[in-house]
């Protein structure tokens, strides 16, 4: 039932729809990978990111999908990219710049790994309350119960390790566009303005640095930004911004604050057309950055002025409030 409602609502949409959708994905096995391609390949045209900015501009009867890939995980370049690549699907993948050849997983693997032990998490550990937190807190928290509970997350699993650089360089030298997603994976709205803009710079030189390349792109981790660091990661010399706004990206959007729908492994055919299809709207779904609804209003200010290259008003800064639950 499901399916054959999301069937039909998608059809509706595809018919006056102009635009199309940026797919935000983390990790995804082979199976996974085809059955998101099959459901999307039926209603989009897959596009590289070198070709965004024309079809938002210049909309063409078959809306587009872009596929992005969070936060470099092992699986990315084991898994997902090799299935992309026998299907000839391009993807964006957004890297987090100073764990990559490190051996350390990131805290919110370390957080799900003792959520596993624990079957809940102490007092002081609930996602809202780390998502407040400057990072170098938030670390120290984590690592403390982890240590204090014997538990860590395992490197062994592809979904939990992350990429290498020369992986990384595989991928692009294959024709995979590699974005930055920050040099920490840090709730930028937490960090002081200098530590948060610092971060976005490292983050996008270090990219620029190990492939030999322009970087293609930034994607603030979480979702959270402001207009300021947006812009930031723009002075920093990457063309496209992507937030985690959960509607339909078209020519209204600035390529300084890309909208992203977020979907997951497990979901069905039937979940992930009915998702693509309330997006449309830009009024359902809430951000998944634990901001809620505000991206509405950000919208209609943001569609009073368009333009590749627009002047910023302060009301276009996104509140830092975050109380995303991450799935488990």
């Amino acid at each position: 039932m499901l399916n054959a409602i999301a069937t039909i609502s998608l059809t509706l949409v595809h018919h006056f729809k102009t635009g199309g959708i940026i797919a935000n994905e983390h990790i995804l096995d082979r199976e996974q990978t085809r059955r998101h391609v099959e459901v999307f390949g039926r209603w989009f045209d897959f596009i590289q990111l070198n070709e965004l900015p024309e079809r938002l501009n210049y909309p063409r009867k078959r809306p587009f999908c872009l596929f992005t890939f969070d936060d470099g995980k092992r699986s990315n370049a084991t898994a997902v990219a090799p299935e992309l690549e026998r299907l000839g699907v391009p993807a964006v993948f957004f890297v987090v710049s100073s764990s990559l050849d490190c051996q350390k997983p990131l805290w919110f693997d370390r957080y799900k790994a003792l959520r596993r032990k624990l079957g809940t998490v102490p007092p002081g550990l609930t996602l809202h309350i780390l998502k407040q937190l400057p990072y170098a807190v938030l670390i120290d928290r984590v690592e403390r119960a982890c240590a204090h509970y014997g538990v860590d997350a395992d490197l062994e699993d592809d979904d939990v390790a992350l990429m290498t650089w020369e992986q990384v360089r595989a991928l692009h030298q294959r024709g995979f566009s590699i974005g930055a997603h920050g040099f920490t994976h840090a709730v930028l709205t937490r960090e002081t303005k200098l530590a948060a803009l610092e971060n976005i710079e490292k983050s996008i030189s270090k990219v620029r640095e190990e492939i030999g390349a322009p970087c293609s792109s930034f994607a603030f981790p979480n979702g959270n930004y402001t207009a300021e660091l947006a812009q930031h990661a723009i002075h920093c010399g990457v063309p496209m911004v992507m937030t985690t706004e959960p509607t339909w990206a078209d020519k209204s959007f600035a390529l300084w604050r890309l909208p992203r729908l977020q979907f997951f492994g497990k979901d069905s055919p039937g979940k992930i057309k009915l998702k693509t299809a309330v997006a449309a709207s830009g009024l359902v779904l809430n951000n998944p950055d634990g901001t809620g609804k505000t991206y509405r209003a950000i919208n209609r200010l943001a569609k009073q002025s368009v333009s590749l290259n627009p002047v910023v008003h302060e009301t276009e800064s996104l509140p830092a409030e975050s109380r995303h639950q991450i799935e488990a």
